[in-house]
């Protein structure tokens, strides 16, 4: 991985945005800091106002593990595309499939909340209904590797049987079949007309987007993390703010000449 803000990966990422790219990101961790509690997460001011100005100008995704009604009121602007549950919501084409998705959840829900289920009394640990995905959260929990353990011996009782999906202290579990992140992408930029696409994310979901190694996307991720498949990195989250900044400085430079361009012919 090169880092975003070198010379060579700054003049890379210029001649990127020559082109008008569908420009997409993950939430948290990435647009959002990581903080304690979830539902305290928030997009900072400056970096909802880019994106606002970055989608005037070209299309803009969001591709989150939150759901889509988590993820909207944190944004300040409407996106192109809002992906969420990590792909199982919004991907265009998977409308029908995204009820399925639900149908299975409640189904999870009923067997994990009987009577004698061990999880419910485990200190830290919650279980969020997204809807179209479940998830385990247990950051605070004192016992990492314990919970884990209960976690996915329970979840291997589920029926039918779940696709996990870890992240950072969480587990997520996908209905079979359910896209991914990896999948959602080469969906969105066919869809958007674009030639060519950004991506940004931190964690294990993202990974299988880096892992598409598409000629026409470019990769950052959050963190330098050995054996990412990412192209590009910043070094933590406190970067992205600039980052962002960078971006909408580069649209307002090409819309400018664009402009003038038109004004002069």
């Amino acid at each position: 991985m090169k880092y975003a803000f070198s010379a060579a990966s700054m003049g890379r990422l210029q001649e990127w945005m020559t082109s008008r790219p569908l420009l997409a990101f993950d939430i948290d961790g990435t647009l959002a800091p990581i903080v304690a509690r979830p539902w305290d997460a928030r997009v900072p001011g400056a970096v909802q106002r880019d994106l606002a100005n970055l989608a005037e100008w070209t299309p803009v995704a969001i591709v989150t593990g939150r759901a889509i009604a988590d993820a909207r009121p944190m944004l300040g602007f409407s996106p192109k595309y809002l992906i969420g549950n990590n792909g199982a919501e919004g991907v265009p084409g998977f409308e029908a499939a995204a009820l399925e998705f639900a149908r299975i959840c409640r189904g999870w829900l009923e067997q994990l909340c009987g009577p004698g289920e061990e999880w419910r009394s485990t200190p830290d640990l919650t279980l969020e209904d997204k809807t179209c995905t479940l998830a385990f959260h247990y950051r605070h929990a004192a016992h990492k590797d314990v919970i884990a353990r209960l976690i996915e011996q329970r979840v291997e009782r589920l029926v039918p049987q779940p696709a996990l999906l870890e992240g950072k202290f969480v587990l997520n579990l996908l209905p079979p079949g359910a896209p991914q992140k990896g999948e959602a992408m080469p969906v969105l930029l066919k869809r958007s007309g674009c030639e060519r696409g950004l991506y940004v994310g931190d964690d294990v979901s993202d990974e299988a987007v880096f892992r598409l190694r598409l000629p026409e996307l470019l990769t950052v991720r959050i963190d330098r993390v050995r054996g990412s498949a990412a192209e590009l990195y910043l070094k933590d989250q406190a970067e992205v703010p600039r980052f962002m900044s960078e971006l909408a400085r580069m649209a307002r430079a090409e819309r400018e000449e664009s402009v003038q361009s038109a004004g002069g012919g």
